[in-house]
């Protein structure tokens, strides 16, 4: 007997619906037609139309295919490779955001060690022009607290 015109089992109907899916989310590539079908499951396209849970399952493969849901393995190793480019632009940048705020820090040590070597507090300098949008001591002194700390010693900051 012509192993084409084999009988239809419930596993191969669970199998070729498995595929069909795998087909709908791109896995299997781009193109879909009942001759694939045909050749990779070794049934006739009646007999696989036959079966309305295989033929629901194909048309929502081609849907899926043919809306633009499902990209093709270039397009997806495309996409990645240019988030894989931006995530690293990215890193870089916040690298040099963490580089630039520690070398703010540093200065602001620096500059509050000065201003106690004066005798004063870095609250005492940091005073509004403005009455407007001026902060509270008590918010001020929140604020510089960090500063007014021991200076640790130099290679240490």
């Amino acid at each position: 007997m012509n192993k084409r015109f084999r009988r239809m089992t419930d596993s191969d109907v669970k199998s070729i619906i498995t595929d069909l899916d795998r087909w709908a989310s791109g896995q299997l590539g781009s193109k879909l037609t009942w001759s694939i079908l045909e050749d990779r499951f070794a049934f006739s396209r009646q007999s696989l139309q036959a079966k309305a849970e295989i033929k629901a399952a194909y048309d929502y493969a081609k849907k899926s295919l043919a809306g633009g849901l499902v990209k093709s393995r270039e397009q997806a190793t495309q996409e990645n490779e240019a988030l894989l480019h931006e995530v690293q632009r990215l890193k870089l940048e916040v690298a040099e955001h963490k580089r630039k705020e520690q070398l703010w820090r540093e200065r602001w040590q620096r500059i509050a060690f000065h201003i106690r070597q004066k005798g004063l507090q870095v609250h005492e300098i940091d005073q509004s022009t403005s009455s407007e949008n001026s902060l509270t001591e008590r918010e001020t002194n929140n604020v510089l607290r960090p500063f007014d700390k021991e200076i640790p010693p130099p290679g240490r900051i």
